[in-house]
């Protein structure tokens, strides 16, 4: 592309973005508090004042427990933010005003690696400092969710609370059939037979789903130790029976002993300062902060500039693959290899 080419383009570009910060500018004003509002870094909520010496951190955890994207103030908001989340658990850790925690969640679960990792923050977080911590689980508290519930000294669900889910799922796509219809082929190289097993263009043979199985009995037997430790009044046969899957109501998870209290977080937050004698206590929520919806006006901007460019780069022409080319890129970007969940729901 010519210099002059590229210098249109990124003109154009800065055109469309400074077009997008005006607006942002007209309607919120720039203060400092604004600025840390939108990069995600604003201080800690107080919820309820009182002795800053003696705090309660609130911490909520919402919507799927998955892998947070590189950051970036231009990035599109997200409910969970694992990255943040666990440097926020660092900082309670650290935060020797804190004297007990609250973790609020409302999640069907996530990625098995995710979920393991968040549990062990936290109860590395009790462990080190023997810190107290009181669950309370909102309208959702599955799988990867209701792990991460075993932390807690108590646990309170709503009776309408969907919970439970202990267990493990993996799905492979398999689209041998489509690319046999219409006329794909891929020629593949390995040093071994299991090494494509999952991929998308064959199907998997009785050995390599062998493989797979034992990995997902791995990865539930793991899950069932977890609830074992959380709830010391079943025994590992109880936990078994009640771990197939399934997802409880609230009032369902309290009759067989998967949850100890009925209520919402107002209930659980209220056992918490007077189990604890802290009803002096500041309430303060630690949870990550999600960015301004207002940059997110700069998104549109960037990808018309983002299309201007591709359409600069094709000689001006707008580019229409075929239906059964764009069909078969959707399947290859969504066909990665089989994926382990501890989710509600299916991955």
């Amino acid at each position: 592309m010519k210099k002059r080419t590229w210098f249109l383009v990124i003109l154009a570009a800065l055109f469309l973005v400074m077009g997008a910060l005006g607006q942002t500018m007209t309607n919120h004003t720039l203060s400092s508090e604004t600025v840390q509002e939108a990069l995600g870094q604003a201080d800690q909520e107080v919820i309820v004042p009182g002795n800053p010496n003696q705090r309660i951190a609130v911490l909520n955890v919402e919507g799927v427990i998955a892998g947070q994207a590189e950051d970036s103030p231009l990035a599109s908001p997200q409910s969970y933010r694992h990255e943040d989340l666990l440097d926020q658990i660092d900082l309670i850790k650290e935060d020797k005003t804190v004297k007990a925690l609250l973790l609020v969640i409302n999640s069907p679960g996530g990625g098995v690696y995710e979920s393991d990792q968040l549990y062990r923050a936290l109860a590395d977080l009790k462990e080190a400092r023997q810190l107290p911590i009181y669950v309370s689980q909102g309208p959702v508290a599955a799988s990867g969710g209701y792990m991460i519930s075993m932390v807690g000294d108590k646990v309170f669900a709503d009776i309408n609370t969907t919970t439970g889910s202990i267990g493990v799922i993996s799905q492979a796509l398999n689209a041998k059939g489509f690319m046999d219809e219409h006329g794909f082929k891929v020629e593949v190289f390995k040093s071994g037979g299991p090494k494509d097993a999952g991929a998308i263009y064959r199907d998997m043979t009785d050995d390599e789903k062998k493989i797979y199985q034992s990995q997902v009995n791995q990865m539930y037997d793991r899950f069932v130790s977890i609830v074992d430790q959380g709830r010391p009044k079943l025994n590992e046969d109880q936990v078994r029976k009640l771990a197939d899957g399934r997802t409880y109501t609230g009032q369902q998870a309290k009759d067989n002993g998967l949850v100890d209290e009925l209520g919402f977080k107002e209930d659980a937050l209220a056992a918490l300062q007077s189990d604890l004698n802290l009803g002096e206590a500041m309430v303060v929520d630690y949870s990550p902060k999600i960015p301004n919806p207002a940059l997110n006006s700069l998104l549109p901007a960037l990808s018309q500039a983002k299309e201007m460019l591709a359409k600069l780069q094709n000689g001006g022409q707008d580019q229409a693959p075929a239906a059964q080319i764009e069909a078969m890129n959707h399947l290859l970007e969504s066909g990665q290899a089989p994926r382990f969940y501890y989710l509600y729901g299916g991955a």
